[in-house]
């Protein structure tokens, strides 16, 4: 999925800027945001100072566009396409992929959160509350929990799920996957 500022530019400006993402990512694995500057991004990605701020304004820019593109290849890989299932199978399902997708980019969110920049970015958590949203105002929802408003409901699920992601990956010693699955699957009604 094209990330949606790239929308208009040329293979080599998307080729650039996944250079300077790519170098941001590693960097910040290395040492603290607050410690790189855009001559040693610029360094790593092989890319001169004047080509990064044809893209960027600064390295804050860069860090919410590294976020808003990881938040974005979650959406399109974790959320489950047209559920068949109910809204609770489909929140679990969800959870789970989440789960792992950012399991295995701990290091890197812990980063972004050490910086602050991550409270700018909410795409994942707007689209996985609309999805449910949609899936919870299908009648079989309202049948189980009549004058419940559905966007209500999927904003409360999906805050709290957010919530708890957030404390999770930020964690020092995090509960394993299964037991936070385990606990979700009690928390969430037959919906």
């Amino acid at each position: 999925m094209m990330h949606p500022a790239d929308e208009g530019l040329d293979l080599r400006q998307r080729r650039t800027r996944q250079a300077l993402v790519k170098a941001l990512g590693e960097l910040m694995l290395e040492r603290p945001f607050q410690n790189l500057s855009v001559t040693d991004i610029c360094q790593r990605a092989m890319v001169h100072r004047t080509t990064f701020y044809a893209h960027f304004s600064d390295k804050q820019e860069l860090l919410r566009y590294l976020l808003l593109g990881l938040e974005r290849e979650c959406v399109e890989t974790c959320l489950p396409r047209d559920w068949p299932g109910s809204a609770r199978d489909y929140f679990l399902s969800a959870a789970r992929n989440i789960l792992d997708f950012f399991l295995a980019r701990r290091t890197l969110y812990q980063a972004c959160h050490q910086s602050g920049a991550d409270a700018d970015a909410h795409v994942l958590e707007d689209k996985a509350a609309e999805d449910l949203s949609r899936l919870l105002s299908h009648p079989r929802f309202q049948a189980v929990a009549p004058g419940c408003d559905s966007a209500i409901t999927a904003r409360f699920y999906a805050g709290a799920m957010f919530s708890l992601l957030r404390w999770w990956l930020n964690s020092d010693d995090p509960v394993p996957v299964e037991r936070l699955l385990f606990h979700l699957d009690r928390f969430i009604p037959a919906l």
